[in-house]
């Protein structure tokens, strides 16, 4: 693809829930160019976009593919993502790096929340964008009804582009509205499709919309470049009817995007910073090959056979083999030896890459998914893209005692690929802790790693944050004696605990008299009360909120050391909690759940049984409602797959933490004996 230009360039990216048929799509795109052979599909396994084994077994994207299509002398760079929530930050990264997103829809099925959703993200990305209903050849569809619901759901500015000749097994062909206007078999109205299309490409227009309203018949080659212009601005949404098995309507699909999608210079141009500071000025970055260097990582594939290949996409200048560019705020440039033209898992070396296109780059280690590649004076930092919070979580134990190095460092290569994995030692539990979107999205993970570099772990919900504290004062007391053949260990405490406002900490206070602990021994007595309040005293969770104050001790002059004032210390607060009612403090987090209609009963049932508190709802576009309301984490950790059972893959939503609360008396007898259960197996 030697010589390809800035204006043939189109970067389309094919977004939808999972089981629309991007993937079908995609290969009847390549198979209709006469770059593939044969027509593959996902369950054979034979798809160009698919060639992961975790796609194959699952038949489903589970990361970005991409994929190029020569078509009347045009580039098209077309991104395949998956479809399922779980892996929406491979969507939103592939967003970044194009510039016209394909909604694909099935007929069978229509507009769900998470299509919406994407949907959505494009707009706010401010991409051009289209929706092709694929599978118009399935049983029992209704295409008008399908297309009613188009507009509804998604906006009215969603106008018929190609009318369907047929619909179900007797689907045919489709005939471009764009086009023509003779109605032929076609199932719906091409001359009022036409008409609709239009009044709409109009609107971009002034003086094109007053010869329009004049009946002045506007020249296609007109209506096109305003095409181009409305289709960027959002006034017109082309909706495409096709089936990808049968190969029907894609002809016309790539038609309508090399002629009316916008090139990477028409596109809407991305924004950089000037320098690494936050308050950096920020340039405009013109999709110009003579522009100074600018591209950004959106994908990167670590393996350890092939190596490491970044995914960029070219925004301004021009990219060269053999050339050198900054990293990032890089003060040193780094060489890239060599660019790929990608064509899903194939490769092939070429000599440049000009402003707007998608190329890999391999072995190149300092590279990760959002860095900024650039050249000139001052480094061009393009923001990184807003990613979906990580609230899946699992707790990793290697099988193989001797993995304990080789999973931090594989889970580090794991993140340069998925910026929407997370791992955390957890300092209160002990154990390592991956987060991700959901249960899908971690097993994939953990599928690769067994694959790619035999590493095999086991798995369990991480254990929850809880906390300890006391809700009144208490006074406690420990003497520590002890006595051997040689010098004796001395150190008697009195010690007083009083609960504290929430977010307090623990405070220690001296508030002896008349040097009844020694000055020299109180550090040591902090120290245990300290050591206390990390080891827990009624379930083993970590103290706050509480000030502890050492009111009396007694001393020995040969006796007393430090570390015997550290024991009493420890022990006299663990005497005084005890008589302070103690309580222990759960995690409540914040929650935004996103659901059709249908299932808002059964979802506010299911969270007044987890103690919900519903704070309040919104209702959405396209019948989604959502739902607002605060829950114990422990109640919702592994919500991701309740919520999945109850809407059937319908509901999205999003946690953060709120704040501690004391658990129920019946719950904190649960979680003490649980805790004294597992302190005794340790044992």
């Amino acid at each position: 693809m030697a010589g390809v230009t800035t204006e043939a360039i189109r970067n389309i990216v094919l977004i939808g829930n999972s089981g629309g048929g991007k993937t079908q799509l995609a290969e009847a795109m390549l198979h209709k160019a006469g770059l593939i052979t044969r027509l593959g599909t996902p369950e054979e396994g034979s798809t160009v976009s698919d060639f992961e084994p975790e796609e194959k077994e699952r038949q489903s994207s589970l990361s970005t593919s991409v994929m190029h299509v020569a078509w009347k002398g045009h580039h098209i760079n077309l991104l395949d993502t998956p479809g399922y929530a779980d892996f929406l930050g491979s969507a939103q990264w592939a967003m970044a790096a194009g510039d016209t997103a394909v909604l694909v829809l099935s007929a069978t099925s229509g507009v769900d929340i998470h299509s919406r959703r994407l949907f959505q993200v494009a707009a706010d990305q401010k991409m051009a964008r289209g929706i092709v209903v694929n599978r118009a050849d399935g049983e029992n569809v209704d295409l008008e009804r399908v297309f009613a619901q188009v507009r509804e759901t998604l906006g009215s500015n969603c106008r018929l582009i190609t009318v369907p000749v047929g619909q179900g097994p007797a689907l045919k062909s489709v005939v471009d509205a764009f086009a023509k206007t003779e109605q032929g078999d076609a199932l719906m109205d091409v001359a009022e499709a036409h008409s609709a299309l239009v009044e709409s490409i109009v609107e971009v227009d002034e003086a094109l919309m007053e010869r329009y309203l004049g009946d002045e018949k506007i020249p296609p080659e007109e209506l096109a470049a305003a095409f181009t212009k409305a289709l960027q601005g959002g006034t017109v949404v082309p909706v495409f009817f096709a089936s990808a098995r049968k190969e029907i309507g894609i002809e016309e699909i790539l038609d309508n995007l090399v002629r009316f999608a916008p090139n990477p210079r028409q596109a809407h141009p991305r924004v950089a910073r000037k320098g690494a500071e936050a308050d950096a000025p920020e340039v405009v970055l013109d999709s110009n090959p003579d522009a100074p260097l600018c591209a950004q990582v959106f994908k990167v594939v670590s393996d350890p056979y092939v190596g490491k290949v970044s995914y960029v996409r070219v925004l301004s200048g021009q990219l060269m083999a053999d050339s050198t560019a900054r990293i990032g705020d890089d003060r040193r440039e780094t060489k890239f030896t060599q660019l790929l033209r990608i064509q899903g898992k194939d490769t092939q070396p070429i000599p440049a890459a000009v402003a707007g296109d998608i190329v890999g780059v391999p072995k190149i280690d300092e590279l990760t998914i959002g860095r900024t590649i650039s050249s000139g004076g001052e480094p061009l930092i393009v923001p990184p893209v807003p990613m979906p919070v990580p609230m899946y979580s699992l707790a990793l134990q290697p099988k193989s005692r001797g993995d304990e190095q080789k999973i931090s460092e594989v889970l580090a290569k794991a993140m340069d690929e998925d910026a929407t994995l997370k791992t955390t030692r957890d300092r209160q539990t002990n154990e390592l802790v991956v987060s991700g979107l959901g249960d899908i999205h971690l097993m994939v993970l953990l599928a690769r790693l067994k694959r790619r570099y035999q590493l095999e772990v086991d798995t369990k919900p991480p254990k929850i944050p809880y906390r300890e504290t006391v809700t009144n004062k208490g006074d406690g007391h420990y003497r520590h004696k002890k006595q051997t053949g040689g010098a004796g260990q001395f150190g008697e405490v009195w010690l007083r605990v009083e609960p504290l406002e929430r977010g307090a900490g623990v405070e220690f206070v001296d508030d002896t008299f008349g040097g009844s602990i020694p000055k020299q021994f109180l550090p040591a007595v902090e120290k245990g009360v300290r050591e206390a309040c990390e080891e827990g005293v009624i379930a083993g969770y970590p103290f706050q909120n509480v000030r502890a104050l050492a009111t009396d001790g007694k001393s020995h002059p040969v006796d007393s050391k430090e570390v015997a004032f550290k024991i009493a210390g420890r022990n006299a607060f663990r005497d005084a909690v005890m008589k302070a009612k103690p309580v222990i403090l759960e995690p409540y987090v914040n929650m935004a759940i996103t659901v059709p209609d249908s299932h808002l009963g059964a979802i506010t049932g299911d969270l007044n049984s987890r103690r919900g508190r519903i704070m309040g709802m919104e209702a959405g576009a396209g019948g989604a409602q959502t739902i607002k309301v605060q829950v114990p984490l422990a109640e919702v950790a592994q919500y991701n797959t309740q919520l999945r059972s109850i809407t059937g893959g319908q509901g999205t939503y999003t946690m953060e933490l709120s704040h501690y609360e004391p658990v129920p008396a019946h719950v904190q007898q649960q979680i003490v004996e649980s805790a004294a259960k597992a302190k005794q197996e340790e044992e």
